[in-house]
């Protein structure tokens, strides 16, 4: 049987993972744009995300049983095992303990929080956190129950679940369904720590996943008139175009998990702009770069005449072939025949850097999220494998 408080009760029907767990953040950004120059200004109206999960459940026999009963004789705040954060214990636990060893960096415990000791549908315990160290839990009071090797750890989150979950029944002793768990107390998480940055801002520094191609498309804030008689008008007051471009994230184990998550807690949402490279080769170098020097000689690319100057066209990442990058702003330039030659703001190297040994030159815009929800597909536990898509929008950049 369970061990828990009268007002404490776990949903402890496990789903399947079949097609996965699906967990959403979603932060709320007030932004406020310029028509006449594109400039935003971004504040965050809520001080942590909203968090969610679709948790599909495929139950048979007891299982099947038991989810009935709780849909059926629960309504309120539940508590809800972080399901992609379980771990087992290494083990045996005995009653009466009073510290459950464990790892804890990257997991969602919280201290003052609860976590969930699992052995089956009708076998667990809450157990409140008093603290949190690198290797165990130490409890606010002692277990009433002793625990096996390879029994399961959650953390756990007070949530309400959704109405309307329809169960399909596949015969008499077996059914499925989709529950949404809405996550009732604030999650917080800690952001990048020490992020890269570049003028002022940090830079996105981990290349996204191509298995899925990138896309990108430029917007502009177009006003058109149209009465249907003449030809429709079109006024575009700013005359940039800001670039929207999708990256594509495969997560594999809990520190690009906990990385990711760091990140988007960085973001707030839209509310914080972030250095995002376009991961294209959108600049070649045809001639050595001299020690030293702060030009570079380029394949003809129309910089000059389109480029120079224009909002999020100043900014590049320079990828050497040997892992080094480089961030760089483009101060001048000039053309040559089929050439153009780009005026740096520091130099790259005291040595010469010979053309083939430049990997990859991309263009850096400053961009927001797209979308203040984030959602992540978890494939299994963090322990394995997430994707995840962010789309980002550029903004004028304030430097």
């Amino acid at each position: 049987m369970g061990f828990a408080a009268a007002t404490d009760v776990p949903w402890t029907i496990v789903p399947t993972w079949a097609n996965g767990l699906q967990e959403t953040l979603s932060w709320s950004t007030d932004v406020m744009q310029s028509s006449g120059t594109a400039v935003t200004q971004h504040r965050a109206l809520r001080t942590s995300p909203r968090r969610s999960f679709v948790c599909p459940t495929l139950a048979d026999g007891q299982a099947r049983r038991a989810a009935e009963m709780l849909l059926a004789g629960r309504s309120g705040l539940w508590q809800f095992p972080i399901w992609p954060d379980v771990q087992w214990l290494d083990a045996p636990l005995a009653s009466g303990a009073t510290a459950v060893p464990c790892v804890t960096a990257g997991y969602d415990f919280v201290a003052g929080g609860k976590a969930l000791l699992y052995s089956g549908v009708d076998t667990w315990e809450i157990v409140s956190i008093d603290s949190i160290e690198a290797d165990h839990l130490v409890l606010a009071s002692a277990t009433t129950a002793a625990y096996g090797a390879g029994d399961r750890l959650y953390p756990l989150r007070l949530a309400r679940v959704r109405n309307g979950a329809e169960e399909t029944l596949l015969n008499e002793r077996a059914g499925q369904r989709s529950l949404t768990f809405d996550i009732a107390e604030a999650c917080d998480w800690p952001t990048l720590a020490s992020p890269t940055m570049y003028l002022g801002h940090p830079v996105l520094d981990v290349r996204p996943s191509e298995t899925t191609a990138p896309t990108a498309s430029v917007s502009r804030l177009e006003q058109t008139v149209d009465y249907g008689t003449a030809l429709p008008v079109t006024h575009d007051l700013p005359g940039v175009a800001l670039r929207v471009q999708q990256s594509h994230w495969q997560l594999y184990g809990r520190a690009e998990h906990t990385w990711f998550r760091s990140l988007i807690y960085t973001l707030d949402g839209r509310r914080a702009p972030m250095w995002v490279p376009s991961f294209a080769s959108d600049l070649q170098p045809i001639a050595a770069v001299a020690g030293g020097t702060k030009t570079m000689l380029i394949d003809w690319a129309g910089y000059a005449q389109f480029g120079l100057d224009r909002p999020n066209r100043k900014d590049v990442r320079i990828e050497l072939i040997d892992g080094t990058v480089l961030y760089r702003r483009i101060t001048a330039t000039s053309v040559g025949a089929g050439t153009e030659t780009l005026n740096l703001d520091a130099s790259l190297s005291s040595a010469s850097i010979a053309p083939e040994y430049v990997r990859q030159i991309s263009f850096m815009a400053l961009c927001t999220l797209a979308s203040d929800d984030v959602e992540l597909d978890h494939a299994t536990d963090q322990d394995g494998l997430a994707t995840v898509t962010t789309g980002w929008q550029a903004v004028v950049p304030d430097v």
